[in-house]
């Protein structure tokens, strides 16, 4: 017969109470406990006081009985020299507990409503003092309040476009709240993130926030400073969030934009210089004089950068435990611009993927000394490679789709809402039109159909008061640039037509000519260096920002994800007008030579030689189109649709600057298809396009198609409302038919200063191809 158990006074007492929910014991029941009965009570609490073997086993070396427990506090247990000399963090997860079993502080364990903040981040007020709800009825509430938003912009200085650090913005500048973005980070977040925008669209300013939020103080004071920065931010209104957050965990906060990338020996000592900065933010572990001889040295020749190559890898895994040793607490890593060594390691990519996989890997997989990281950049890197080590990685891109409650993670943690704008325009002194703000610098979307402003822009404009393109000249684009100027002639020509159809789209949606395709999990950038891929491009454009994800708030389901890191299929557009002057510099570029050609053919209209049009047009256009490219219209039905679209393509040094294009716009009594219209009214004319799908490829079929798309011009009024300054009007009829065409062209000049009808031009010249 097996002898009793002797149960221990905590075993007595203690284990049903925490059977009963109670997760602390009383006073009384402490104070009888025995050593025994200390040291199971902290076992038993490892894990949520984040408590070391050693630490508990110095407890228990002390023999401290329950009375004795109860008189400890965290400088006893922290002081040196003396019988403790905890580190901090256990230090102080101890004495909180012993704070709140004598009644002095409450348990304000981890939140157990947590779709109340899901609530929150979407503005919706909710009180402190709501009425508790089951999961199932807090989901249902929160459904309900998906697209509430209530922004919050603090003034306190003038614009900053170019800030990217947290303090200097909520000290100095006009700061768009997004302090919700830490609590979506902390309590929702995964193990391993990554969180993809284009360039300045508040990245490096989030990280910034997070770290200054998270990190220990060095002092009480600096503490009441630092709380005093998140003052009116919407994260305060999170009690138990504050107390169980602010100032509470070590971090590593570190950025790797802007190193040395002519070399990889130059690239690795900007990489030593970075680290060996961020290894002296923390030198007080050093100064701790508690690490081992050989973490000493490491550390040392961190500092002085005298490591090498292969040792520089654990930097940041070696720096993890000694924050872990000292503070006693896992460790929240902040990678900001993870991939930029990546995009410019072009003579030495195997070599900088090498290194940089395995120093992210070493901190993301298995750590255990790691509670979360955070990588922020412009693209996915592939995983099979860059990534290896972080296959439960979860990538956070701007059309993400929504959880099981509605919102789609972190989608306006990044980029201004439009209420936002709005907010920002009404404490503006500039006077600007919102719609032409939002025509030039709107146009992002997230999954749940939220338009998503360009951050840079915004305060760039609301700086100068005018509008230019302050995104796309704030930064280089060379990876995109070459990539395009290598492009095939059939992704060349889908490029363009992206381009062409921005114009159109802004006067009638039945013209949309939306690109479906398939986003690519992951990129590497010595891929795009070797060979190109027609989704491989479109994923590179769509990440960097020139263009987006078209959705639909009625809709969500034009994003299908595969997997996690899986394909996804997508309808991309461009986002803005500032975005599509980028693209007409682009197309200009790329097309290279051919374009010096269309150029002078097009500009003989205004030159009023329409003969010279007639006559050169066909072969320019049988010269540029495949037999390839028409199949596709074929197989889509839309013949005349694509003719439309290579012409409005042809012109596309006219779209900006003294013209306007204007695509199916209803003139008279109808739509005429292409009208090129001068704003800069020192030019005296204007030209009219209308094309036609000629049934044959005779030469009498196509002829006609020309002449009835000359005529159509007259009986439909399409010279109606011609600007005062417009003295001549050039009209152009052109007949398709696969690779044939046939132009039937007319020259007018107005006759009378009244605003025009069609008798008050009078015909000078007629021309028609041969």
């Amino acid at each position: 017969m097996e002898p009793t158990k002797k149960f221990s006074f905590f075993e007595q007492n203690y284990t049903y109470k925490v059977m009963s929910n109670t997760p602390f014991p009383s006073v009384e029941v402490v104070y009888k406990w025995s050593p025994k009965d200390v040291i199971i009570f902290l076992e038993s609490k490892k894990d949520e006081l984040f408590l070391r073997d050693q630490d508990i086993k110095i407890i228990e070396d002390n023999w401290v009985a329950g009375h004795a427990f109860l008189d400890l506090t965290e400088e006893m247990l922290v002081c040196k020299p003396g019988p403790f000399e905890l580190p901090y963090g256990p230090a102080r997860e101890i004495a909180k507990s012993i704070r709140v079993i004598k009644g002095e502080e409450q348990d304000d364990g981890p939140p157990r409503k947590r779709p109340r903040l899901v609530r929150v981040l979407d503005g919706e007020q909710v009180s402190d003092n709501s009425k508790s709800m089951s999961w199932f009825d807090q989901a249902e509430e929160t459904k309900k309040a998906f697209f509430q938003d209530s922004p919050n912009v603090i003034v306190r200085g003038g614009y900053s476009p170019g800030e990217t650090d947290f303090v200097e913005f909520i000290t100095s500048g006009t700061f768009v709240d997004k302090s919700l973005f830490i609590v979506e980070f902390m309590v929702y977040s995964a193990h391993a993130n990554l969180i993809t925008r284009p360039r300045r669209f508040g990245k490096s300013t989030n990280l910034s926030m997070l770290y200054t939020f998270l990190a220990p103080a060095l002092s009480e004071e600096d503490k009441v400073r630092r709380f005093g920065l998140f003052k009116g931010l919407k994260v305060v209104k999170f009690d138990w969030f504050i107390k169980l957050h602010f100032g509470n965990w070590p971090v590593i906060h570190i950025g790797f934009k802007d190193l040395n990338y002519e070399s990889w020996d130059l690239m690795l000592n900007s990489i030593k210089r970075r680290i060996s900065n961020l290894y002296k933010e923390h030198r007080y572990i050093l100064d701790n004089k508690k690490l081992y001889t050989d973490d000493k040295s490491y550390f040392e020749n961190i500092l002085n950068e005298t490591i090498n190559e292969s040792r520089l890898m654990d930097a940041l895994s070696s720096l993890t435990r000694y924050l872990y040793e000292y503070f006693g607490r896992k460790i929240i890593i902040l990678v900001d611009e993870y991939d930029w060594p990546m995009e410019r390691a072009r003579n030495f990519y195997d070599r900088a993927n090498a290194f940089f996989g395995s120093m992210y890997s070493s901190v993301a997989k298995d750590n255990e000394l790691v509670y979360k990281i955070l990588f922020v950049g412009l693209l996915p890197l592939g995983q099979a490679s860059f990534l290896s080590g972080l296959n439960n990685t979860v990538h956070y891109p701007m059309h993400i789709l929504p959880g099981i409650h509605g919102r789609a993670d972190y989608s306006d943690m990044f980029g201004f809402t439009q209420k936002e704008v709005e907010i920002l325009l009404s404490k503006s002194t500039q006077k600007i039109e919102i719609d032409k703000l939002s025509s030039y610098y709107n146009g992002y979307q997230t999954s749940t159909g939220v338009c998503i402003y360009n951050p840079h822009s915004i305060m760039s404009s609301l700086k100068k008061g005018n509008f230019e393109d302050y995104w796309a000249n704030s930064g280089s684009a060379n990876t995109i640039r070459e990539c395009l100027k290598r492009c095939s002639r059939d992704i060349e020509i889908q490029l363009q037509n992206l381009f062409y159809t921005f114009y159109s789209l802004q006067d009638d949606d039945s013209l949309q000519s939306l690109v479906e395709m398939e986003l690519k999990p992951h990129l590497r950038y010595d891929v795009l260096e070797k060979e190109l891929e027609i989704n491989a491009i479109y994923t590179l454009l769509c990440y960097s920002g020139y263009l987006t994800v078209k959705t639909y708030s009625t809709d969500v389901e034009l994003i299908v994800p595969n997997k996690q890191w899986g394909s996804t299929k997508v309808q991309l557009i461009i986002p803005n007008r500032e975005v599509a002057e980028q693209w007409r510099r682009w197309i200009i570029e790329i097309i290279g030579v051919a374009r010096v050609k269309t150029n002078d053919i097009f500009n003989s209209l205004f030159k009023k030689d329409i003969n010279m049009f007639c006559e050169q047009f066909p072969a320019l256009y049988a010269e540029m189109v495949s037999c390839y490219d028409i199949g596709d219209a074929k197989r889509a039905k839309s013949y005349e649709g694509w003719y439309h679209t290579f012409v409005l393509g042809a012109l596309a040094m006219f779209h900006g600057g003294d013209y306007q294009v204007v695509s199916n716009r209803e003139t008279g009594n109808g739509r005429p298809d292409v009208r090129i219209i001068p704003v800069n009214q020192k030019i005296d004319t204007c030209v009219i396009f209308e094309f036609k799908l000629a049934k044959s490829e005779s030469h009498n079929e196509m002829r006609k198609g020309a002449k009835d798309g000359l005529n159509q011009i007259v009986d439909k009024n399409y010279r109606s409302n011609t600007a005062s300054h417009i003295q001549m009007i050039v009209e152009v009829a052109i007949a398709f038919y696969k690779k044939s065409t046939f132009v039937s062209a007319r020259l007018l000049q107005r006759e009378k200063v009244e605003p025009s009808t069609s008798h008050t031009w009078k015909v000078v010249s007629l021309a028609e191809s041969g």
